[in-house]
């Protein structure tokens, strides 16, 4: 072969080898996300690699490598920082780095990052400068936005009004809020040379050690105790604790431990407690001194009934002048009236008091409706109220006197918010192992929103102030409270100006409640 083709094939070898090298460091530039550019100081020549135009995003054929079009590309104080940037490298001789930012807010690339070097020719002076630029918008986003959400983190840690605090698997704290040394006086060193524990309230070490095992997954661990301030004075706080495992693996990590002052919630609950204690002690003394009172008041109102029977019936002579006739039975009416009062009023303190005892027999509640009825019987008739009756015959197992209190009750209800005309009808029947009393009227009825509150002590929700001021408004809650001796209930069902239906329930066997 001639050496004229020798020559053309080695140099056919070495551009096919060019060729092959410059389309792996296009490769390469593509796959790093990198770009290239070369600036000849002898001729201002500059020279772009393809990965250049790709970053540039624009097309090879429609623009010419020029530094001028390029720094007009970036913001100007950028343009400035780059010009002064290769002039110290080219007078240094030393390598430089700078970034740069898109004057275009909407081009796909914001930020780049160039790092560049100077070539030294064979006799000692700056040929070119060669700068390598790198695409890092997203990155400085990513960090940025990380930037952003450590400060918020950061923030948060600070300001959180909780202490929150991590421990690792042998307990050691690695990590605690703000909020340790503003609550506790404590830093987070301290905490950890001490252990919980030695702060803790002694006669709380127990509810303390609640939160001192690790929570199996997805539970919580809740405690509240007393902790010792720095300053020595005890803080209440309430922790909750969660552990926290490695998703992939299901490892442990760590402990996560919340705590919170709960001080003035304590120290509100604290002083509930002891009013409502007062309130129940203050209750108990107050029932046990009207039961106990029972005898003397009682005592007195039936010497006058008495006198007053003795003087109306005129056992000792004639009363000489009708008017002493007619004082004498308003004494004895009146005097009737506040025995039953005072009876309501001190039955329903011994029910309170726990000091009520009932006598279970068989009783007739038949003959108790027809007794109760006689009672009424005359302020029914001047009332213009009609009573019937619907006897059963029926037998229970029950406290007579109780039975006659919960019938005269209902029916002395019945007649006094009955008008005149109406009627009012008892009934005794026996439902299954259940013995039932239902007293119904024609009266005033109630309405709905005052049904729930009308069995309640003292509670009275007649409109008509001469009705209401007429008794104790004890009535249904004694019946309800002697139902409930009887292992019963009360129930009530009534509508405004159609009149009220009272039943009274309780086992046919006696059902005693213990007080």
């Amino acid at each position: 072969m001639a050496e004229s083709d020798k020559t053309a094939a080695r140099v056919a070898a070495l551009e096919a080898e060019l060729r092959n090298e410059r389309a792996q460091f296009a490769l390469a530039e593509r796959a790093a996300r990198v770009a290239y550019w070369r600036y000849c100081l002898a001729d201002r020549r500059i020279v772009w690699s393809p990965g250049m135009y790709r970053l540039l995003g624009i097309d090879p054929a429609l623009q010419s490598p020029s530094h001028d079009w390029l720094m007009n590309q970036v913001q100007p104080e950028d343009a400035a920082l780059v010009e002064e940037k290769i002039a110290n490298a080219i007078r240094t001789r030393s390598p430089f780095y700078y970034r740069t930012h898109a004057r275009d807010p909407n081009s796909a690339i914001q930020i780049v990052e160039t790092h560049g070097e100077v070539e030294i020719g064979p006799d000692g002076r700056v040929v070119s400068v060669i700068g390598v630029c790198h695409d890092i918008t997203k990155q400085v986003v990513a960090e940025t936005k990380r930037a952003e959400a450590e400060e918020r983190y950061r923030v948060m840690m600070e300001e959180a009004s909780d202490i929150i605090m991590l421990h690792a698997a042998g307990g050691r704290v690695e990590f605690a809020s703000a909020a340790l040394e503003r609550i506790l006086g404590r830093t987070l060193r301290e905490f950890d040379d001490t252990g919980y524990l030695a702060i803790v309230h002694p006669d709380d070490r127990e509810e303390a050690e609640k939160v001192s095992r690790r929570p199996p997954p997805g539970e919580t661990y809740t405690a509240t105790y007393r902790a010792r301030h720095r300053d020595g004075h005890y803080v209440w706080i309430e922790v909750t604790t969660r552990s926290v495992f490695d998703e992939a693996t299901g490892e442990f990590r760590h402990v996560v431990a919340v705590s919170r002052d709960v001080s003035e919630r304590k120290r509100q609950e604290l002083e509930m407690r002891a009013a409502r204690e007062a309130a129940e002690a203050a209750n108990r003394a107050k029932s046990a001194f009207l039961a106990n009172m029972s005898h003397e008041l009682r005592t007195p109102l039936n010497a006058i009934l008495g006198f007053t029977d003795i003087m109306r019936d005129e056992m000792f002579g004639p009363v000489s002048n009708p008017r002493y006739s007619e004082y004498i039975a308003l004494i004895h009416s009146s005097g009737q009236l506040l025995l039953d009062l005072i009876g309501d009023v001190l039955d329903m303190a011994k029910i309170e008091a726990g000091k009520l005892q009932l006598v279970f027999e068989d009783v007739n509640l038949s003959n108790v409706l027809d007794e109760c009825a006689q009672v009424v019987s005359d302020r029914a008739k001047s009332a213009g109220v009609d009573i019937r009756l619907r006897t059963n015959g029926t037998i229970c197992s029950a406290d007579r006197r109780a039975m006659k209190q919960i019938v005269l009750n209902l029916l002395s209800n019945a007649v006094k918010f009955t008008p005149a005309g109406g009627s009012v009808e008892a009934l005794d029947e026996i439902v299954g192992d259940r013995v039932r009393i239902v007293i119904a009227d024609t009266g005033i009825g109630i309405a709905p929103e005052d049904l729930p509150r009308l069995a309640n002590p003292f509670e009275q929700v007649c409109a008509d102030p001469k009705l209401a001021k007429s008794g104790t408004g004890l009535g249904l809650s004694l019946v309800r409270a002697l139902a409930e001796k009887h292992g019963g209930t009360l129930a009530i069902a009534s509508q405004p100006a159609e009149g009220t239906i009272v039943t009274v329930e309780f086992p046919h066997v006696a059902c005693v409640q213990v007080a």
